[in-house]
């Protein structure tokens, strides 16, 4: 399952906001490090959703479309 970008964005948002007034620095580190990453799947997310499919993504359709190629074949 993908998340779309605009989750993504506001976690991103949610953390950067922990990491800069979080009281407690361990939390702040850890906040900062989740900031970075949900930018990151943010875009990822924003590829996909215009449209950019990686080779994994492809690959993944590629092979439901064989299950599912084979599950409606079985039912004949």
């Amino acid at each position: 399952m993908h998340l779309k970008s605009e989750i993504c964005r506001a976690q991103e948002a949610l953390q950067l906001d922990l990491a800069t007034n979080d009281p407690l620095e361990s939390r702040r580190k850890i906040a900062a490090a989740a900031a970075k990453a949900w930018g990151l799947e943010a875009i990822n997310a924003e590829k996909r959703e215009a449209g950019h499919l990686d080779p994994l993504d492809q690959l993944d359709a590629d092979i439901t479309n064989e299950f599912a190629e084979e599950a409606e074949a079985e039912r004949h």
